[in-house]
């Protein structure tokens, strides 16, 4: 592990280890002082910024920290922005969060932190050993980080195996880590304290409104070119209460994927809307997702029938096109919306109207 011995660079870089808790205690740098005091400013104002750069997805750059102050800042600006993300308690914010911390541990240990690989990998209970250009760890520590990736390069039948250890490149092993960083950061956050919310009341409504934004941006985009005047009463329904991050039973999820894989969304884009549900994992979610669409199985699931929907209790508010005796499918619904009527039937709606 990364012990209060390792430079303060190192801690700086790579915030989440073990040694930067001996670096802070050592330095007394208690809750209230990182909240309070003046000198520390520059400190939290770094943390919130950490925060909407994660959202924007803007790399923060490998930064070159040259001396002490610049490391200290780098440090404790992580535990604000990790304080922001406790109080705001949105799971998308925090996956994103820590998603990017993976990314920028594989930026760094892919440039001058090459060296720290092994240890950052003992940090999280990989133990690796070096044999040459390759590393061997137990099959797992394998399994524990490499069971959220679906590609079938991943999978343990695939790999050399030797004595119960698994052998892997460089690049594997990276992976690996980059794993297990997210996973810790997106799993475990600081208590929340009204002390915590106080102190960064600022701070946290600025990223709140910027999380707003994003969020308001994905749904515009999921919606893209498609046209949502024309889904189906339930679809609707099921959408509005992930937007609202209700909680949605697993069938109208499974219902809510089909339809949009089927009239022309992205696994990305279907991805990007679920990330407003309560219990929104990153992994599980996309993984079931892809799972769905065919991207990962061999069958493309179908959208329900309307008969399968009522019987799961999500057909909702039908209107009058839903009340045909023809209308038997979601998909139906969405084409008959799109068609445009004919000259008789447009006059029989102007007559109508008048």
């Amino acid at each position: 592990m990364l012990s209060a011995e390792t430079s303060l660079r190192q801690m700086a870089v790579f915030p989440y280890t073990e040694g930067v808790r001996a670096y802070i205690s050592e330095n007394k740098y208690d809750l209230n002082t990182i909240l309070t005091n003046p000198l520390l400013e520059r400190v939290r104002e770094k943390g919130k910024e950490r925060v909407i750069s994660s959202l924007r997805e803007m790399r923060l750059g490998d930064q070159r920290l040259y001396d002490n102050e610049e490391c200290r800042v780098e440090i404790l600006s992580f535990i604000v922005s990790r304080m922001i993300a406790s109080v705001i308690g949105d799971r998308f914010l925090v996956n994103r969060l820590a998603v990017t911390e993976g990314k920028m541990a594989v930026q760094r240990l892919s440039s001058e932190y090459q060296n720290m690989l092994i240890p950052l990998a003992r940090e999280f209970g990989i133990n690796p050993e070096q044999m040459g250009d390759s590393y061997r760890l137990h099959f797992t520590s394998f399994l524990k980080f490499s069971s959220k990736m679906r590609s079938p390069e991943w999978k343990l039948l695939y790999q050399k195996v030797d004595g119960g250890f698994v052998i892997v490149e460089r690049h594997k092993l990276t992976r690996l880590v980059e794993q297990a960083i997210t996973d810790r950061l997106s799993e475990r956050l600081p208590p929340y304290t009204d002390e915590i919310r106080n102190a960064l009341k600022r701070e946290i409504t600025e990223v709140a409104s910027v999380l707003d934004e994003i969020k308001k941006e994905f749904q515009r985009d999921t919606l893209g070119d498609i046209s949502p005047e024309r889904y189906p009463p339930c679809m609707h329904e099921i959408l509005r209460q992930i937007q609202n991050s209700e909680n949605v039973p697993q069938m109208g999820r499974f219902a809510i994927v089909t339809f949009l894989h089927a009239i022309g969304m992205s696994a990305e884009q279907i991805f990007d809307t679920f990330s407003s549900v309560p219990d929104f994992r990153a992994d599980k979610t996309r993984y079931q997702i892809e799972h769905i669409t065919g991207r990962i199985s061999s069958t493309e699931y179908s959208v329900p029938e309307c008969s399968t929907m009522k019987s799961y209790g999500i057909c909702f508010k039908p209107d009058s096109l839903c009340n045909q005796a023809w209308m038997k499918h979601p998909l139906t619904y969405y084409r008959q919306k799109g068609k445009k009527p004919k000259a008789g039937a447009r006059k029989q709606l102007h007559d109508k109207q008048q």
